[in-house]
């Protein structure tokens, strides 16, 4: 039985907690995720090694059998302003994230909307506590739930474009509120991301190699260089690549020098070039920096930065200017 009045309290606190929007869906809206992913193995078998180290992508069912609900937060990343010096070397969606430690604010807005549930007897699990995947596929809910479409990218879309934070969560009582986004689909001709990713991750439209990405290649993949590609293809980033997401016509609206600053990113700002950031003590970069990395470069891992920084200077020659 769906509890209108329970989704519309749960969307009115998503909101009054500074999310921007909320979906829920059954969990039975999940199931066709695991043939989804399925597809996107066979198609690029080399991928199912990396899913297989994210952990279990699917299976909700089974992981919280006593759930009935998803529910799904959006948190535009876009109310923050990014400075001009860190486009096209550090990838917008790691160093605004409000999942990061730097941004308390975001997580005293989670444990609000949890306490409300726990107020109410509900039970409730996920968040970002958990992590990014804690329940399971969070942008094939959001697609679920209404929230928003996937484009040629693979990126979530919003009507304010990508860069969105998700914040997933499974609840024990039956509700359902689906939100109608009415975005237009990417144009069958453009292939505009395709052509600007610079490692080729981007195999076709909808299709993606996450080994190949250079936003794993700069963080999980420690900086190195997989067979057969050169120091061409990471061109400028040192941390993570937004490179098909600000092609894109349906970024292209957002002005980045507007916005809230995000907490401690512009005190730093001038230390984050990659010719001072090789100048950088371990314990500065542990601090300081790769706590903007949203857990993809950990504290022990200050060599990654480095060799991505040494990169990023070789190629500035031939990188845009920036």
């Amino acid at each position: 039985m769906n509890d209108t009045l329970l989704a519309n309290q749960i969307r009115d606190k998503a909101i009054s907690c500074g999310f921007d929007n909320c979906g829920i869906i059954p969990v039975d809206d999940m199931v066709g995720f695991e043939s989804h992913f399925q597809k996107r193995t066979t198609e690029i078998p080399s991928s199912a090694f990396f899913y297989d180290a994210v952990g279990d992508l699917g299976g909700i069912e089974k992981r919280f059998p006593w759930a009935r609900s998803v529910i799904i937060c959006t948190f535009e990343l876009g109310r923050y302003r990014f400075p001009a010096s860190l486009q096209g070397r550090y990838a917008k969606s790691f160093f605004l994230s409000p999942g990061n430690e730097m941004c308390r604010d975001f997580q005293e807005r989670c444990e609000q909307f949890e306490a409300w549930f726990t107020e109410r007897g509900i039970r409730c699990e996920g968040g970002k506590q958990f992590g990014h995947l804690s329940i399971g596929p969070l942008r094939y809910a959001a697609v679920k739930a209404g929230l928003g479409i996937i484009r040629k990218n693979n990126f979530l879309y919003t009507e304010k474009g990508s860069f969105v934070e998700l914040l997933g969560y499974v609840i024990d009582r039956e509700c359902v509120l689906y939100q109608n986004s009415n975005l237009k689909p990417c144009p069958e001709k453009c292939g505009l991301c395709q052509k600007s990713c610079p490692s080729g991750a981007l195999k076709g439209p909808y299709s993606m190699s996450p080994l190949e990405c250079v936003s794993f290649l700069t963080t999980f993949g420690k900086g190195m260089l997989p067979p057969g590609m050169d120091d061409s293809a990471y061109g400028s980033w040192i941390c993570g690549c937004d490179s098909c997401q600000d092609v894109c016509p349906f970024n292209r609206k957002h002005d980045w020098q507007n916005g809230e600053a995000y907490p401690s990113l512009e005190e730093i700002e001038s230390e984050l070039k990659p010719e001072k950031l090789l100048e950088q003590s371990d314990e500065f970069l542990q601090t300081k920096v790769i706590p903007f990395t949203s857990y993809h470069i950990m504290p022990n891992e200050t060599e990654t930065l480095r060799v991505c920084a040494e990169r990023s200077i070789r190629n500035q020659s031939v990188a845009p200017e920036l």
